[in-house]
């Protein structure tokens, strides 16, 4: 029988949540099985509600599912939340020092510091976190060495009193649940031939940039763009790269720019309040043609809005940002291994054309937790860095004209000197008012956008070519839109899912193409105005026959967009 489980783990923030969640989710990825798991957290240090939700599978995950098999409650107010959410055979495992109301038609299994802990009262938070780890492997029939080992692994720097009582609980929590949950078993599950990973949609665009070369980022803090200056500086040391905290975002895009010019390999990001402080500096960019790659992790807003939630509402912003016309390229990836190839594929972009790119992501995949094999990552990327070395003769044109609107770069001190302007400019670099060179300048710059799209696509499809009904999305959407395309066609629906990860410029033929044949076509969209469909109709003429969208800050489930798509015909 396949293996499909929810498991909801919900507390308040401190309460240690996802101390419980990531070893769980390691030691079932270990266990051979596939697992991906959500986080949906408050803007706060502690209190609110949160939770992580894992689902744990026998088949890989490109998605999060609706429903709970098991509902672990740190507190009351989870089990108030959460409980309509439990299926008929689902279990309960709780805080019974915090969790006094507990329904009675289902099993249940309490835990306290004293029952597994007897005697270190100082224990108590730990006792329960490493408990709950014990009890779900309890419930899952699944083998508790893993988890005794990842948490002796964890926890040895704390000293050999906490890993004991980590392991002790854990084996306490372990004996409580057994058998209690039989329709829950993994028991048979088979240990994968490989080691897998388990790895967020930041976490691998932060190695993409590294495997490409990257040497300098920059950035100040914001949800959820945060998590790749922590993945870069978690790394920084091993690869040589320098990690600058700026004093705010048009700091961080400054100095950014300035060490792209300077000849590194540079990045830089925020979230969409702080890129509205980096649009000077994104003209700079642009007016300069130094190469940059900047993450905007989009989140709902306008303003500083729900700043731990997901959008995909960024796109018109970052496709407008910035005075005049200039090109530029946006991507989105919509899976970690996406992430990894699109953020390398970001700075061969921006060294090629000379310009900024853009890698477009938001909180879903952002924390996400996805299950992958290694060989979905490659071993090598392409390194591009399309320098001109060697001697020069003569005058050197850094904005030389061209045919293609790329000029010759050069580093500045590595031969003839280097002029760059943030005025309109002559080719030498040299700043002008002469309109004939100005039109000429600014033509040189568009025709970039005539070479770079040819080299864009990132189409993803799946399902039958000849389907009716075409779903269309884009980046982080990707999974949920995956599964529900998949549910369609095993319920005899045929459909066919057309997916987008590099939106500028338009790869209008490809997309075009991939949608021919659509007799419905549905644009689903985490934006409340279906801004990627106008972005279609824009550029092709082509426009979605009916949207499904959501803006209430949480991700699409498979659900979702299954009951968006009631009554179209």
């Amino acid at each position: 029988m396949p293996i499909d489980l929810n498991i909801l783990i919900g507390g308040t923030a401190g309460q240690g949540v996802h101390a419980i969640t990531l070893p769980l989710a390691k030691t079932l990825v270990r266990r051979g099985c596939q697992v991906l798991f959500i986080q949906s957290y408050e803007s706060r240090i502690r209190g609110g509600h949160l939770f992580n939700l894992i689902r744990v599978a026998d088949r890989p995950l490109i998605s999060s599912r609706e429903g709970v098999d098991i509902l672990v409650a740190l507190n009351q107010e989870t089990l108030t939340l959460r409980f309509k959410e439990l299926s008929r055979d689902g279990v309960i495992i709780y805080d019974a020092s915090r969790v006094k109301e507990i329904p009675d038609d289902h099993p249940s299994v309490a835990l306290t510091h004293e029952d597994l802990i007897p005697g270190e009262a100082k224990a108590g938070e730990i006792a329960v976190n490493a408990g709950v780890c014990g009890a779900l492997l309890g419930l899952l029939q699944a083998p508790l060495g893993p988890m005794l080992e990842l948490l002796k692994e964890t926890f040895e720097a704390k000293g050999a009193p906490v890993v004991e009582w980590n392991v002790q609980a854990a084996t306490r929590g372990y004996e409580l649940a057994a058998g209690k949950g039989a329709a829950l078993s993994l028991a048979g599950m088979p240990q994968p031939a490989e080691r897998r990973l388990l790895i967020s949609g930041h976490e691998a665009l932060a190695l993409g940039a590294l495997a490409a070369g990257l040497q300098f980022i920059s950035g100040y803090p914001m949800t959820p763009w945060s998590s790749v200056l922590n993945a870069v500086g978690q790394r920084a040391r091993r690869y040589g790269v320098v990690v600058e905290q700026a004093e705010d975002e048009i700091a961080a895009i400054n100095m950014a720019l300035g060490a792209s010019y300077a000849g590194v390999r540079s990045m830089t990001g925020s979230s969409g309040g702080g890129f509205c402080l980096m649009t000077e500096g994104l003209g700079l960019t642009a007016m300069t043609e130094t190469p940059l790659v900047i993450v905007e992790a989009m989140r709902p807003g306008p303003s500083t809005g729900l700043p731990t939630r997901t959008s995909q509402g960024d796109l018109g912003f970052v496709l407008g940002a910035g005075q005049d016309d200039f090109p530029r390229a946006i991507l989105a990836p919509g899976t970690p291994a996406q992430g990894f190839a699109l953020a390398a594929k970001a700075f061969n972009l921006a060294d090629r054309y000379q310009m900024p790119v853009f890698l477009q992501t938001d909180q879903y995949f952002a924390d996400t937790q996805f299950t992958h094999e290694a060989a979905d990552f490659p071993a090598q990327v392409e390194i591009d860095r399309a320098l001109e070395t060697g001697p020069a003769e003569g005058e050197y044109e850094r904005y030389a004209f061209t045919d293609s609107g790329v000029s010759p770069r050069r580093l500045p001190g590595f031969g003839p000197v280097v002029v760059a302007d943030s005025d309109e400019h002559t080719p030498d670099g040299h700043l002008t008012e002469d309109l004939e060179v100005r039109l000429k300048m600014h033509e040189k710059r568009l025709r970039k956008l005539t070479g770079l799209v040819q080299e864009l696509g990132g189409i993803t499809a799946a399902g039958p070519a000849e389907a009716p009904l075409v779903l269309a999305c884009w980046g982080s959407s990707y999974g949920p839109v995956a599964e529900a395309v998949a549910r369609l066609n095993a319920d005899q629906v045929p459909a066919r899912l057309v997916h987008l990860s590099e939106l500028w410029p338009f790869p209008r033929d490809a997309v075009s193409a991939a949608l021919a044949g659509a007799q419905k076509l549905v644009m689903v969209e985490l934006n409340a105005t279906g801004q990627l469909n106008r972005l279609l109709r824009q550029e092709t003429g082509l426009n979605a026959d009916h949207l499904v969208l959501k803006y209430d800050g949480r991700p699409f489930t498979p659900e979702y967009i299954l009951r968006g798509l009631k009554g179209i015909g």
